[in-house]
This record gives structure tokens, C-alpha cells and sequence, in this order.
């Protein structure tokens, strides 16, 4: 089944030497994202993250200083969603789980990106931006967990 038109899935995962709790206690504290997530600038949002939170912040994304929200969806000791807008409405998941002695980090995004002629050439601009952060952030999340869990 294709996903509806406009809509942009991308996931990726990242192995790790860390805790499950600690990989998930970075998630869920929103204090923590930039220093994982260099598109965002500041944030405002507890730090530990329970289904109904919002957290608020500036971006900088895709070239542009935004203004951002997001809103816990689910929240568990090993998933985390996030209804996102920063520009574009995103739908933010992360699920963590053991695997041997070492934790994987699996991101999943979904944006509904702009149509339209204009839209098209900003969509094919933001697919390659949203992957080379999705990457980005995995790296920056996965060595940060690491290092607290030494």
C-alpha cells in the first residue's frame, strides 16, 4: 500500500553501547534536544516528557529560523511520538530496544510536505534535508546515551 500522496516516510536505525533507560531518558527530556538535534535552537518543555506534554523552541530548518511545537503522542519506557510542526507537520516516532548486550535506536519519520509546482521543488529539497538530519540526530543521540551511560 502506498503511503497518501504528499506524505514522506523515511526510518532509519542506529546500534548503540547504552541503556535502553538511558537512550529513552534523552528522548523524553526535552532540554536535551539540542544538544542531539542541531536544528533546534532552544526549547521550552519538561524534562521528562509524558503522553500530552508540548514542548515549544526555535528551529533553524532548511535555511529558515521557525518557531516549533510538539506534542507527545505516546510515551513508554521504550516508545516515544511526537506530533511535530516546524514548517512542515511531522510525525516523529522512536522506538528503543534491546538486542544482545547493545541497544538499537529505530526513527521513523512522516511529513506531509507541500504540493503544488512550488511545493515540488521545496518537497524534493526537504526530503534530502530531513534524511541528512534523521541520520545526524541518530549519530548525535546514540553517542550522547553512550558517553552517560560510561
Amino acid at each position: 500500500m502506498r503511503p497518501p500522496k504528499g506524505l514522506y516516510e523515511i526510518e532509519d536505525e542506529i546500534t548503540v553501547d547504552a541503556a535502553v533507560e538511558t537512550v529513552m531518558a534523552k528522548i523524553r527530556d526535552a532540554t536535551s534536544w539540542p544538544r542531539w538535534q542541531s536544528e533546534i535552537r532552544s526549547v521550552s518543555g519538561p524534562r521528562k516528557i509524558e503522553v500530552g506534554d508540548e514542548v515549544t523552541g526555535e528551529a533553524r530548518f532548511a535555511g529558515f529560523d521557525v518557531e516549533g511545537v510538539s506534542l507527545a503522542r505516546k510515551v513508554d519506557d521504550t516508545v516515544f511520538v511526537e506530533d511535530v510542526t516546524v514548517g512542515v507537520r511531522m510525525q516523529i516516532f522512536y522506538e528503543v530496544s534491546r538486542s544482545g548486550s547493545a541497544t538499537v535506536i529505530r526513527h521513523r519519520l512522516e511529513a506531509n510536505l507541500p504540493g503544488g509546482p512550488l511545493g515540488s521543488v521545496l518537497s524534493l529539497l526537504l526530503k534530502r534535508r530531513l534524511r541528512k538530519m534523521q541520520k545526524r540526530l541518530l549519530r548525535r543521540l546514540g553517542a550522547q546515551a553512550s558517553e552517560g551511560s560510561a
